[in-house]
């Protein structure tokens, strides 16, 4: 399968489950609002507000804070995303080091062979597991951070496609979206679980205790439901940019060694409890949960770039 149709692929999935995020969220927001306003049947409930006869505020409120919360995570995504690590920034206006020039020039060709039009700022974090990751809200304000130990322990060319890997994020908009989903899966999540309090006093409409129990359901079943769209989202993107890092190299193996290896190094040494910033695990390269991870499995992500770079 060639790299164009594995991109317009995985671009439906993502929009597929986009699409689901967004209608489930409006839906929970009318929830709310028909219980709020006490409608004598779901029916009715849901005529009223998606006609503005009553005004979904709890719907508008949710839409709200969705957008204040996205915005405040663009305006610090860099202090969030590097927090609790040592970094630097590589900076080609001033004096670097050997190895610094040799990441930097990697970059700058990826940058002219993927005829990419913006240069992400480049970091290097303390760290002493091997990974790597892709922030920014859009292509302007773009960074990419390497560990440090992934620096030593890859060579060239194995270092250049997990860069590129990286960029691919950039490219695909993969961060912006995966911040947008995740403000509304945390958004709509407390929303089921406690507005069910504030609202939920003595009515006595059919359609407002109807949908105060598909509220007290989705308590216990959205987590699952938003897990499984994470997952789905999240795998798809990360096959998309291994495919994006071997169609900008023309060549799979470097990013096959690597995966190789960062797996590898993960598997001689528990790293799970070194990273004291949550927020990076689900942006790394390498995630190493096994279980429910939002990750593929290397072997997954290595199988899915053999078979398409055939």
């Amino acid at each position: 399968m060639g790299f164009d149709k594995v991109i317009a692929r995985n671009r439906f999935k993502t929009n597929i489950v986009l699409l689901t995020y967004i209608a489930i969220f409006i839906f929970i927001g009318l929830l709310v609002d028909i219980v709020r306003i006490n409608a004598q049947s779901l029916s009715s409930g849901f005529v009223a507000l998606l006609s503005f006869r009553e005004f979904p505020l709890v719907t508008f409120i949710m839409l709200i804070i969705a957008i204040c919360v996205i915005l405040f995570m663009i305006s610090n995504f860099k202090k969030i995303m590097l927090s609790g690590s040592e970094y630097k920034i590589i900076n080609p206006n001033k004096v670097l080091s050997r190895k610094e020039r040799e990441i930097y020039g990697l970059l700058e060709d990826l940058i002219r062979d993927s005829k990419t039009t913006f240069i992400p700022e480049l970091y290097i974090m303390e760290a002493p597991y091997m990974n790597a990751f892709a922030s920014g809200w859009n292509e302007n304000n773009s960074i990419i951070a390497l560990t440090t130990a992934l620096i030593e322990n890859l060579s060239n060319d194995e270092l250049k496609a997990v860069i590129a890997h990286e960029l691919s994020h950039i490219r695909h908009g993969d961060i912006r979206l995966t911040l947008s989903v995740g403000v509304l899966s945390n958004i709509m999540l407390l929303v089921a679980n406690y507005s069910i309090f504030l609202f939920g006093g003595n009515n006595k409409n059919s359609g407002a205790n109807i949908a105060k129990i598909i509220l007290l359901v989705l308590q216990f079943i959205l987590p699952i439901i938003t897990l499984l769209l994470q997952m789905q989202l999240s795998r798809s993107r990360e096959y998309m940019a291994d495919s994006g890092a071997a169609y900008i190299m023309n060549d799979n193996k470097p990013m096959i060694r690597a995966l190789q290896k960062i797996s590898q190094n993960y598997n001689k040494t528990d790293y799970k409890n070194l990273d004291i910033n949550p927020t990076r695990n689900e942006a790394y390269i390498f995630n190493p949960k096994e279980l429910f991870s939002t990750h593929p499995s290397i072997d997954n992500r290595i199988k899915s770039l053999l078979s398409n770079w055939q």
